[in-house]
């Protein structure tokens, strides 16, 4: 229990740190949703945040979305994972089934995230791809492409971050 309260405290630390919450959309962050959903021929990619009790939608594609409860997303639970998770059965799977997003629009039946990571190793948010038709499980070069995509997101983060840091004063 605290280390849980500890991570999460340190993942609060380091999204503010980026200074990107409640800030307009960037066609760096637009370009790689696309990617993603274009990679898995889905019709929707998000880009997202998870802050305290919030996910924060950085980039979508597909949808429209700007943040909603952290308990009724599917990211939350792909913190902290070296790699993929992935669900070819929300519907099945207890830990989704109850989502509003699954019981009711856009009706999600797949999901597939890669965690968004500072360069301190604390994970942040994750890029994920999602479907509103079942799906077989993403071959390992898509999920290697993915994982390649939330990396290149994390980095784009990190080098918005220093720009604004750098940025002279006015």
């Amino acid at each position: 229990m605290m280390q849980s309260l500890f991570a999460e405290r340190r993942r609060s630390r380091a999204v503010r740190g980026l200074r990107v919450l409640a800030s307009d959309p960037e066609a760096v962050f637009d370009g790689l949703v696309s990617a993603a959903a274009a990679a898995f021929d889905a019709p929707i990619a998000l880009m997202s945040l998870i802050h305290r009790e919030r996910q924060w939608i950085k980039a979508s594609h597909g949808i429209i979305l700007e943040d909603y409860p952290r308990r009724d997303s599917f990211c939350t639970h792909t913190l902290d994972r070296a790699g993929v998770m992935e669900c070819t059965d929300p519907l099945g799977d207890p830990r989704f089934a109850a989502l509003p997003g699954v019981t009711g629009a856009p009706h999600v039946r797949y999901y597939i995230g890669a965690p968004l990571s500072r360069l301190n190793g604390v994970h942040v948010g994750a890029l994920c791809v999602l479907d509103i038709r079942r799906r077989q499980a993403a071959s390992p070069d898509q999920a290697a492409y993915l994982i390649g995509l939330a990396r290149q997101a994390s980095m784009a983060l990190e080098a918005r971050l220093d720009r604004l840091v750098r940025r002279p004063a006015a």
